[in-house]
């Protein structure tokens, strides 16, 4: 795996399955006993038009791929997690293939241009 597939993983894995989650779960809570706040979300999701729903499904995954791409930056340090003192550099591997490397294109960048 490269820093490339590791992105595209990412993205379906983590992202969309993140976004398709929320907005399943807002449709029809699962469980027997699901949380009554959840129930309460739920409720108002379904009583939505069918373009009010497209526009939150749209916030939602705006949110989650802001959070993704801030995740990525914190893993090519260039957000730092630690005090100004301290290094923010982390390595992030796969097998023995350095995903993050700071001498190829930056992770959050790939996310951005998938």
């Amino acid at each position: 795996m490269n820093n490339e597939d590791f992105i595209t993983t990412i993205e379906q894995v983590v992202a969309k399955a993140a976004i398709n989650d929320t907005i399943s779960t807002l449709s029809s809570p699962p469980g027997r006993k699901p949380d009554g706040s959840l129930i309460q979300q739920s409720v108002w999701y379904n009583s939505l038009s069918d373009s009010d729903q497209d526009m939150l499904k749209r916030i939602v995954s705006r949110a989650v791929n802001e959070s993704v791409f801030g995740f990525l930056c914190v893993l090519d340090g260039v957000r730092a997690i630690s005090d100004a003192h301290e290094t923010n550099e982390l390595t992030l591997t796969h097998k023995e293939t350095v995903l993050n490397d700071a001498h190829k294109e930056y992770l959050h960048d790939l996310y951005r241009n998938v």
